[in-house]
């Protein structure tokens, strides 16, 4: 098992600012539920409004959002992907439309699905069909000047890590790093000379501010501390939801193992309480 916890908190360790000249205004940019009924899903348009900007799990896997190519008909607007998952539609819709997510056919969303979403403001990259190379050129499109650590990298949806999925070609961790999917003792990854097209790789440029905790094992106790709803957490690169873990934060340093305590209050309308052992 491979666990990750990337913790959105204003500086490196902890903090509760919230201010937008800092970055530090992110309360409302992770699991958000995206609300649907038959075959219709809509996001909160206050909180993005950008065509680049949404990291969506369905299922816990993770879905790259594309700018579909659009035309003219008479009286109607047709749009196109190519590459992405799905797409939102700009102005030029009607205001009902605008906050809708709209899924390519094979895109396996249904109505029992567990669809959630985070906002990623940064930039979202994609490249295909080789080692990863693509990637790197898409990314150095906007950030000429980036570093191979300002990103967290996708694998057909599924979140890869630096040593188990993921590396560094050309030779340096630098400005002039590419990401590397192959496999190798190194590298870790899956992708060969006769699979290459088959996988497609994303990157997200992470937050500012931002800690990431990856490991063989869970994080139980936060070595670095956290606020709730400002985290998102990975087992083996798949996004879990957040009423699957709690998020306990008490305060203090050490925490006494072996005794009983009571967890109540109002859970989601209704009273309840929880005796266990800690």
């Amino acid at each position: 098992m491979i666990y990750d916890t990337i913790i959105s908190t204003g500086t490196t360790t902890i903090s509760g600012c919230s201010s937008a000249e800092l970055g530090t205004d992110t309360y409302s940019s992770f699991n958000n539920d995206a609300l649907g009924s038959t075959d219709v899903f809509t996001y909160n348009r206050s909180i993005s409004s950008g065509q680049r900007e949404i990291q969506l799990e369905v299922n816990a896997q993770t879905l790259l959002q594309e700018i579909p190519i659009t035309g003219q008909t008479t009286n109607e607007i047709i749009y196109q992907i190519k590459t992405g998952d799905f797409f939102t539609k700009t102005a030029k819709a009607n205001i009902l439309e605008r906050s809708q997510l709209y899924f390519d056919s094979s895109t396996p969303a249904a109505p029992n699905s567990n669809i959630f979403y985070n906002i990623i403001t940064g930039g979202i990259f994609v490249g295909t069909g080789e080692y990863g190379s693509s990637l790197k050129t898409s990314i150095q499109g906007r950030y000429a000047s980036s570093y191979f650590t300002d990103y967290d990298y996708f694998l057909n949806g599924q979140k890869v890590y630096s040593g188990v999925g993921i590396g560094v070609s050309a030779g340096s961790d630098g400005t002039d790093f590419i990401p590397f999917f192959g496999v190798g003792l190194t590298y870790g990854g899956v992708v060969t000379a006769d699979n290459k097209n088959e996988f497609k790789y994303t990157a997200y440029r992470k937050p500012v501010r931002t800690h990431s905790i990856t490991g063989s094992g869970p994080d139980v106790f936060s070595t670095t501390g956290f606020i709730e709803n400002r985290n998102i957490y990975y087992i083996n690169g798949l996004q879990e939801l957040q009423n699957a873990y709690l998020e306990l934060y008490t305060g203090v340093s050490m925490v006494k193992r072996g005794f009983r305590a009571v967890i109540s209050g109002d859970f989601e309308g209704s009273q309840a309480e929880t005796n266990i052992l800690l």
